[in-house]
């Protein structure tokens, strides 16, 4: 009997001593916990366009949290600063797949061609903000809500043929999302139409475009497209400006221009240039973009740009997902729009890439975005 119970003594400490080495290796979490990664340039001079990316994308938790009484301490949000480097942007991947993720989110091209191919064999959703066209197309777990030159580039086309232009003369970045956007959107698009074009590149450090300036005078094109970051656009048009180049209606840039107007350039520098804009910054085209704005603006004391209105969204269609199915994945996420968010109306297309939310915009002489129709 007492070897019986001895027997039995040893079994049961067996069986805990297991359970306790299970415990001691596997990593311990809440079943209700989303936990969302964030590989992101918050320093570096592509942080003028994304750093307050974070913003929004916690305003836009804590929001849909409260409005579907949701606890936010459910969402933890780990943001990692990639400073606009690729390596490093690999070494914060690592650091995250250590934490463990359910949601990832990478900010920015280099980052996102650098890691979404790790991210892909994870199977974990994968929001990338970037504006490279065919970004999502990869894989099934890719996603994206922010505006981009997929959606860009067909106003960019359209405009060049309303406006009957003959030829051409396009400036931009020497940037993979770029390379897509004009070698494989536009440039077939205006071929097709018939519409000459020339096509110069210029590198991220470039700051000073008089040359290239007197190369548009030569070629005299009749409308000018202007594609780059903010730092980039406001030299460009001054340059161009000196030679008599910015007549109405002659040049068309990228959405960045609405990063100058948020910055508090003098509207004088922005008349006659047309831009792609987000609807976000057209006054009175979103209901309540409006009041989201005074709200930010209030909190984190910095006027924002569309860049955290779409993380606003982001956030929120996160927490629209897990209030819907109790989960965080591509299919719940899918199932949880379309929806109206403060950059407009929330859709994803056979891509999980989100459809249109821009349009053509100008300056007024006092400053104000108005739409181009």
């Amino acid at each position: 009997m007492v070897g019986t119970v001895n027997k039995r003594f040893v079994l049961v400490l067996f069986l805990a001593t297991l359970l306790l080495s299970a415990i001691a290796v596997t990593p311990v979490r809440s079943a209700n916990k989303v936990r969302i990664a964030v590989n992101i340039p918050l320093t570096g001079p592509i942080a003028a366009w994304s750093g307050q990316y974070p913003n929004g994308l916690i305003l836009g938790i804590e929001d849909a949290c409260r409005k579907k009484s949701i606890d936010p301490k459910i969402f933890a949000v780990d943001t990692q600063d990639n400073a606009g480097k690729p390596s490093q942007a690999v070494s914060i991947l690592k650091k995250h797949e250590i934490n463990g993720f359910d949601v990832y989110i990478t900010v920015t091209t280099g980052a996102a061609n650098a890691i979404s191919g790790q991210v892909d064999r994870m199977g974990k959703p994968h929001f990338i903000a970037s504006f490279d066209p065919f970004i999502t197309q990869p894989a099934p777990t890719r996603m994206r809500i922010m505006a981009n030159s997929k959606i860009e580039a067909p106003l960019l086309v359209k405009y060049a043929i309303e406006k009957k232009a003959r030829k051409v003369y396009i400036l931009a970045l020497n940037f993979a999302y770029a390379e897509e956007q004009f070698g494989k959107i536009v440039q077939p698009a205006l071929e097709k139409a018939g519409i000459k074009y020339v096509r110069e590149r210029y590198n991220l450090e470039e700051r000073n475009f008089k040359t290239i300036a007197t190369k548009i005078k030569d070629e005299a094109p009749d409308l000018i497209i202007l594609s780059g970051y903010s730092f980039h656009l406001q030299p460009m048009l001054r340059d161009l400006r000196v030679y008599g180049l910015v007549n109405a209606g002659k040049v068309v840039t990228s959405m960045d221009l609405v990063d100058l107007i948020d910055a508090g350039v003098s509207p004088d520098e922005l008349q006659n240039v047309i831009f792609t804009c987000p609807l976000f910054d057209v006054p009175g085209k979103i209901a309540n973009a409006s009041d989201w704005r005074r709200r930010y603006e209030q909190r984190f004391k910095v006027k924002p740009s569309y860049v955290p209105a779409y993380a606003y969204d982001t956030g929120a269609l996160i927490v629209n997902a897990y209030a819907k199915s109790g989960k965080v994945d591509v299919a719940s996420l899918m199932a949880a729009i379309p929806f109206d968010g403060v950059s407009g109306k929330i859709a994803l297309d056979s891509d999980r890439d989100i459809i249109s939310t821009l349009t053509l915009a100008k300056i007024d002489k006092i400053g104000r975005v108005v739409e181009v129709k």
